[in-house]
């Protein structure tokens, strides 16, 4: 688990710079994400009986007037904590009536690791039109976090709709299964991976993505990333494994290295 990641989704939440929450330097990865899930789940946990009542009360009514109450009376916040609550085949229906604006603005509201069923279940056609207004308005925090739970065909498919490199790096810099990252990252052709190598190499800071993601590659295609590494830059590689000479992270890409 990255640390900097769980920092970056944490301060998002709170509103804040990662360098206002410095105080919070004694926790790791695994406490800072308990924390945020901790912020996340009060206030549902708060106010559950009055969303079940009202999700309840939403089954009792056809499709099109509970979507109507959604959009023109509870508004995206509340629509989103009613999702919680919501059968999951009903919610899905429900999606179909809300446009792209609306979708988008609930999902800036919506806990991901509480969407997670419904994210299975949602249709890919609905997302892309939620990824690109996110992408649009550059919201990556949210992106990244619904990254580690959906499923991944769906993520394959939805990074695809992210054209600029650099963006599916910030992207990527919100999502803590960088494992995923990778499997999703070894599908895309040689040309996209060397535009994000590149971007990469072009703004350092991103560059700690694309090492956390390495990391998490098995040897062949680790090999394979050195390989278009090397088209981009060849001074790149033996640049990187300086940098990280005393990083523990360096052995767990031993493979990129020696290629």
């Amino acid at each position: 688990m990255d640390r900097p990641t769980e920092l970056r989704r944490l301060a998002r939440l709170l509103h804040r710079d990662t360098d206002a929450l410095d105080y919070l330097a004694p926790l790791d990865a695994a406490h800072l994400m308990q924390l945020r899930r901790l912020l996340q789940e009060a206030f549902i946990e708060r106010f559950a009986g009055t969303f079940k009542r009202l999700a309840a009360g939403g089954r009792l009514i056809p499709d099109a007037l509970n979507a109507k109450l959604c959009t023109g009376v509870f508004g995206p916040a509340l629509t989103a904590n009613l999702s919680y609550f919501t059968p999951i085949d009903q919610a899905v229906r429900l999606a179909k009536h809300f446009d792209d604006d609306f979708l988008t603005d609930t999902a800036r509201h919506q806990v991901p690791e509480r969407a997670q069923a419904l994210l299975a279940a949602l249709p890919v056609e609905i997302m892309r039109g939620v990824t690109r207004k996110l992408l649009a308005a550059q919201e990556f925090a949210i992106m990244g976090g619904f990254t580690d739970y959906l499923p991944e065909d769906k993520a394959l498919v939805l990074v695809k709709e992210i054209h600029g490199p650099a963006e599916r790096l910030r992207v990527s810099a919100y999502a803590q299964r960088k494992d995923r990252i990778a499997r999703i990252m070894a599908q895309l052709d040689d040309d996209a991976v060397a535009a994000q190598i590149a971007a990469a190499a072009a703004e350092p800071e991103l560059m700690h993505e694309v090492v956390l993601t390495l990391a998490e590659m098995p040897a062949p295609e680790q090999q394979r990333m050195a390989r278009i590494s090397d088209r981009v830059d060849p001074a790149l590689r033996g640049a990187l494994k300086a940098q990280l000479a005393a990083d523990p992270i360096a052995p767990r890409m031993s493979a990129y290295f020696e290629a």
